[in-house]
């Protein structure tokens, strides 16, 4: 798969083209230094704010599960089983040896797309293969740039499908269809929890591939940056999907923060013990 998933800016590739005109060093362009200077600014937000967070997050995600498993019938529940069963099929489809890599280009490209639309921006070209791809607009940010690995697209998809459908159809009544001698008796929102298990499983696994490679769209933001603030955003999904998924009231919204606040006391607690 190409490398270079995403055009920088009409602007940016402007300039690029001026600063290489230069006679004298390229590195002491005002542009350049400016870009300098905002990586350094990002790799500071990422040591002082992004790391703490995606750390006590993380904790507190792993606590959370613990608990669940512990106390709760969390892993019966129809969400967390067909979940599973999604997350398995991609496991065993994937290990047969099938890549759907312009399937996932489609959607790293299309993610771009929509957060550059979202930002106001205008799209000038785009285009996908099992090859590479790349998306052409005259804006770019950290969310356009990064959009890919924060968003998972195909679930997202599922959601937006599964939401329309469920307007119409009640997707928790229990079905029954019956093929010659047997009779099945499903409800559809199982296959929701399992597509969604599925298009999850896939967005983690090449997001993990792909971030190992250079990529230019996490250099254009500083890797450590880049790195952090994906780590957060997707587990910071998962916590979303673990509080959904929850069978009790006692592990909702309000319990996760709860959580959140106390693992973040232990966390500076034990840095203060450390250094001080």
């Amino acid at each position: 798969m190409s490398q270079n998933t995403f055009r920088a800016s009409t602007k940016d590739r402007t300039l690029r083209r001026s600063d290489r005109g230069q006679l004298t060093n390229v590195s002491r362009h005002p542009h350049q230094k400016r870009l300098k200077s905002v990586k350094k600014m990002k790799r500071a937000v990422a040591v002082i704010l992004l790391f703490p967070l995606g750390l006590v997050t993380a904790f507190t995600l792993i606590e959370m599960l613990w608990r669940a498993v512990i106390r709760l019938e969390f892993w019966r529940t129809e969400e967390v089983i067909f979940f599973v069963v999604g997350g398995l099929a991609w496991a065993v489809t994937y290990a047969t040896g099938w890549r759907p890599v312009r399937s996932y280009v489609f959607g790293h490209e299309v993610s771009h797309l929509l957060v550059a639309r979202a930002f106001g921006g205008k799209i000038l070209d785009w285009d996908f293969s099992a090859t590479g791809g790349y998306v052409e607009t005259n804006k770019s940010n950290t969310w356009i740039t990064l959009a890919p690995y924060l968003l998972p697209f195909y679930s997202l998809v599922v959601l937006l499908l599964f939401g329309i459908v469920g307007m119409f159809w009640n997707l928790h009544g229990m079905q029954h269809v019956g093929l010659g001698s047997v009779d099945l008796n499903f409800k559809p929102v199982w296959f929701f929890y399992a597509m969604l298990g599925l298009t999850w499983c896939f967005h983690a696994t090449f997001t993990w591939k792909t971030v190992f490679i250079e990529q230019s769209d996490l250099q254009r933001n500083g890797e450590f940056f880049s790195m952090l603030l994906i780590f957060l955003v997707n587990v910071l999904l998962l916590v979303a999907l673990f509080i959904a998924a929850s069978p009790s009231p006692g592990l909702g919204v309000a319990e996760v923060g709860r959580c959140w606040a106390a693992t973040a006391g232990s966390v500076w607690d034990f840095f203060l013990g450390s250094f001080w």
